[in-house]
């Protein structure tokens, strides 16, 4: 049963077939070759210049309903030994291509499954599990859960602030390595400012995987999240991992060609916003959807575009000392990261009788033009 706003599921598990022609040899597989779909699909979001992935490892009752770390859907004291085997090995072989593994802990239709809710004996063996079998990774974040919080369309109930805060406070005093803790919002703002503004200035908690469904508003949301965290006491990194609506998020290119409003609003917006990175959403009534993909170059044209933001910051920016001071430019829908007085990154959609006001600075300056679209140099 999928609820309004899910995508359908198939029914059936991943294959990824049309990547096994970029799996290569000495590639890792398992049991008599298995795995050369998924591993060649991470190849190729390497070769594109990709570096996360965020991936659930429970969703039992939720949209997907395929994966959990157990024998049985039904009992939370037994692991399957087999497949964290498996699953090791593919985390493994991200690293080794620089990718982050996003891990998502739970589904919002399921994150008083276990203990209600609590820090009890199934949750705590599910964390230890995770932590002691994977934690070694370098790259990994660990994200509180999908949708976190009281939802409408959930019946099954919520966790709580305190539920919440114990998880984030369990994971952050078990896992050696100090990996991100990170919580996944609710998709507006009358739904995620409660759970949000119970977080404000709890140290075990480091950002914000931001859902959300207006484009236009991406980038302030952002700079929100930001200052309302800096002001009580603990800056978050807020990182754009949703974008709506539920129903689009990102189309494949032969729907959106170049992506023009991702592009503009989401990519370069939040990230000249002080965004800490950008993940894509596949929308549920896309025929390409979140839940049935098996092909990733469906959207080649947009992980293009997204690795040329991703160069620009890497290569043009001390981006790390850099602040959002979007009221410097002229145009609406503008976007600026500045350095005071040393640089100045703008993305203006339409620079004809645009003006950036430098009228605080000191110094004369150089400007250089950058093609989001092509990439390319200065």
């Amino acid at each position: 049963l999928n609820k309004d706003g899910e995508a359908q599921t198939t029914g059936e598990i991943h294959r990824y077939e049309p990547h096994i022609q970029d799996w290569n040899l000495g590639d890792p597989t398992w049991q008599d070759g298995k795995g050369k779909g998924i591993i060649g699909a991470i190849n190729y979001l390497s070769s594109k210049g990709m570096n996360a992935v965020y991936f659930l490892t429970l969703n039992i009752k939720g949209d997907g309903k395929d994966v959990w770390m157990y024998r049985s859907p039904d009992d939370f004291t037994r692991f399957d030994v087999s497949k964290l085997s498996q699953w090791e090995i593919l985390f493994q072989h991200m690293q080794s291509k620089g990718i982050m593994m996003h891990v998502v802990l739970q589904e919002t239709e399921n994150e008083t499954m276990l203990d209600g809710g609590d820090m009890g004996p199934d949750r705590k063996l599910y964390f230890h599990e995770l932590i002691a079998r994977f934690g070694h990774h370098n790259a990994l974040v660990w994200n509180l859960g999908e949708e976190n919080g009281p939802a409408p369309w959930v019946p099954t109930g919520a966790q709580t602030d305190a539920q919440r805060k114990a998880a984030a406070r369990f994971i952050k005093n078990n896992d050696p390595y100090n990996h991100p803790v990170v919580i996944h919002t609710l998709p507006d703002e009358d739904l995620r400012a409660p759970v949000l503004d119970d977080l404000l200035g709890f140290p075990y908690l480091d950002g914000i995987s931001l859902q959300h469904h207006e484009r236009e508003s991406a980038a302030e949301v952002v700079l929100s999240l930001k200052e309302k965290s800096k002001k009580a006491g603990h800056e978050w990194l807020v990182t754009m991992d949703e974008i709506g609506m539920w129903h689009t998020g990102a189309k494949a290119d032969s729907a959106d060609p170049n992506h023009p409003t991702l592009t503009h609003l989401v990519l370069w917006g939040t990230l000249l916003s002080g965004s800490a990175g950008v993940e894509w959403y596949f929308g549920a009534n896309s025929p390409q959807n979140d839940l049935t993909t098996e092909d990733w170059r469906q959207r080649d044209q947009l992980w293009e575009i997204t690795n040329h933001a991703k160069v620009f910051f890497d290569e043009y920016l001390p981006y790390w000392e850099m602040e959002a001071n979007h009221g410097l430019i002229s145009k609406a829908k503008s976007f600026c990261l500045t350095k005071p007085d040393e640089i100045y990154a703008a993305y203006i959609p339409e620079y004809s009788n645009s003006t950036i006001d430098l009228s605080a600075a000191y110094d004369n300056f150089n400007v250089y033009w950058y093609d989001p679209l092509n990439g390319g140099a200065l």
